[in-house]
């Protein structure tokens, strides 16, 4: 499949809430599919899927306060903070919605806040091996205790993660507005264990989040699971055709539609 020249894009940036925002988009119909980045990662990380959907749909990517080349803000953050950012930052560029929200990792849970607040912007999801509320705690079940105590530190401790992102917080907001989509949901999950720290137990891991990633089938009643069988964490880059594919279906479900 082709992809789109990177010198196409429009690259803005954007003043919100006393700092700027990068976004890199390009316009080529409806619906706009909006990729979020996972923790401590910039838009560049859709680079190779966004090209390539670029070719037949309008597409946005941005970076987060704090990352890439986006100003940082005060922190800590919660997701919620980067929701707001994120609608501010919508306003002012040229992208119209319906969007097709694709999230990976951290950029799940941005997604599912987003649409929960905004259900009516939203046409379709894509959750990318996406972070589960609470999994740090869930997580506990099959730690080995000599790592206990560090990582319910990375749990409650918001200094400790790269975007300094407040986990209690946030993951308090996504459940407090959790309800059930209307639209299209595609959860992608990674099928190859990653290798974390010494000692971490990485395929006990594994399972423990594909059962929290399928509990997500459950937010639409018009879903479905895909496991990237060839894939660690970053699915983007070990299969980026299984996220293009799938966000072509949603893309192409919504135009039949005539929405």
């Amino acid at each position: 499949m082709e992809s789109l020249e990177e010198v196409k894009y429009k690259n803005e940036r954007s003043k919100i809430n006393g700092y700027e925002l990068f976004s890199k988009y390009y316009i080529n119909g409806s619906p706009t599919v909006l990729f979020e980045a996972g923790m401590g990662d910039s838009s560049e990380v859709w680079a190779p899927v966004q090209n390539k959907i670029s070719l037949f749909t309008t597409t946005f990517s941005y970076d987060r306060a704090g990352i890439g080349k986006s100003d940082t803000s005060v922190i800590p953050r919660t997701c919620l903070d980067v929701v707001e950012d994120l609608s501010e930052l919508l306003q002012k560029v040229s992208v119209k919605p319906p969007f097709i929200l694709v999230g990976h990792s951290f950029g799940g849970l941005v997604s599912r806040l987003f649409a929960s607040i905004h259900p009516n912007l939203v046409a379709g999801m894509i959750l990318v091996d996406a972070a589960p509320e609470y999994k740090e705690l869930v997580f506990e079940k099959v730690l080995p205790n000599h790592l206990l105590i560090s990582n319910r530190e990375y749990y409650s401790n918001p200094m400790l993660n790269s975007e300094k992102i407040d986990k209690i917080k946030s993951y308090k907001q996504v459940d407090e507005h959790k309800c059930i989509f209307e639209f299209p949901l595609t959860v992608i999950t990674r099928g190859l264990p990653d290798n974390y720290k010494k000692d971490w137990p990485n395929q006990e891991i594994l399972d423990v989040e594909q059962k929290l990633q399928f509990e997500s089938k459950k937010l639409s009643s018009d879903s479905k699971i895909i496991i990237a069988q060839k894939s660690r964490h970053y699915v983007q880059n070990d299969e980026p055709e299984l996220i293009a594919e799938a966000i072509t279906e949603i893309v192409n479900k919504y135009r039949v539609l005539g929405k």
